[in-house]
């Protein structure tokens, strides 16, 4: 049987099979979590795939106790400079989507990692039916919530013509064309937009003065990461960030609390009361088993 770690190696390659059980029936699943913290074990006890598609990898992941009644699909576009199986594990994104403790499918596909490179998924109904097809999970009946983070703009400028998409986030992604986010959110009553801003704050800003009125401001993250209830109302959340442009996707603490924010179950046996923010990334155990 595969080790947790090599598990981890081989999963990069491909979709790996790992029983948490060995051939005498014996239960390895403790051995295989002994001193992860319970973040790490709550990746270990959901589901991942690598999916190798003709547009790139695309990673997958499904929470422990996931039922697709009321469940969202999250799909989450990488900036630039990295790539997806990078920011997978450099991104710790298995470990955020835990900590949210939300009842989702999480979706991350490969995006352009440089502004000359062209959007891999123009399709995000490509997209979903591709992993739908591949991994069988069972079709999440809720909000289909697209979030993008800095150069992903491009993404999700392709993906709102998708007729589905329930929600974007913009995490620091608002780059000038402030009038395409505009017309996206004035499309539809129905439509939820979450924007974060901090290198792009010359722009956030003045989206948020042509959306005045209907948004929710919040000047920083809560410190204490409570979810306001009138966040989780908002059509439209602007959030002035007191993290810098990496932090807010690495350092688990605002990717997580935005998922929060979105119509969806919280798992009761998911890590939600865990503070929010993850160790760095030295000291945090790796808990990204396929299967």
């Amino acid at each position: 049987m595969f080790g947790l770690g090599a598990a981890l190696a081989a999963g990069v390659a491909g979709v790996v099979a790992v029983s948490l059980a060995d051939d005498g029936g014996v239960d390895a699943g403790a051995e295989l979590t002994r001193g992860l913290s319970r973040v790490d074990r709550a990746v270990a006890a959901g589901r991942s795939w690598r999916l190798d598609t003709a547009n790139g990898p695309v990673h997958v992941w499904v929470p422990a106790g996931y039922h697709p009644d009321g469940a969202a699909t999250i799909v989450y576009a990488h900036g630039y400079y990295t790539d997806v199986d990078k920011a997978w594990v450099n991104h710790r994104l298995p470990q955020q989507f835990a900590l949210s403790g939300v009842n989702a499918l999480f979706i991350a596909p490969e995006v352009p990692s440089g502004s000359r490179q062209p959007v891999h998924w123009p399709s995000l109904a490509e997209l979903l039916l591709e992993v739908q097809g591949a991994t069988g999970v069972a079709r999440p009946m809720g909000a289909t919530v697209a979030i993008g983070h800095s150069g992903a703009y491009r993404v999700m400028f392709a993906w709102m013509d998708y007729p589905a998409l329930d929600a974007i986030v913009a995490m620091d992604a608002v780059y000038d064309e402030v009038d395409t986010w505009q017309a996206w959110i004035e499309g539809s009553a129905a439509r939820r937009l979450v924007v974060v801003g901090d290198d792009t704050v010359r722009w956030t800003e003045e989206l948020a003065r042509e959306l005045a009125g209907e948004s929710l401001v919040l000047d920083r993250f809560p410190d204490d990461g409570r979810v306001v209830p009138e966040a989780t109302r908002a059509r439209i959340v602007y959030v002035r960030s007191q993290f810098g442009h990496m932090p807010l996707v690495t350092e688990g603490f605002a990717l997580p609390y935005v998922l929060r924010l979105m119509p969806v179950e919280i798992l009761p046996d998911a890590p939600w009361d865990e503070p929010l923010g993850l160790p760095p990334l030295d000291a945090a155990a790796p808990a990204t088993v396929a299967k």
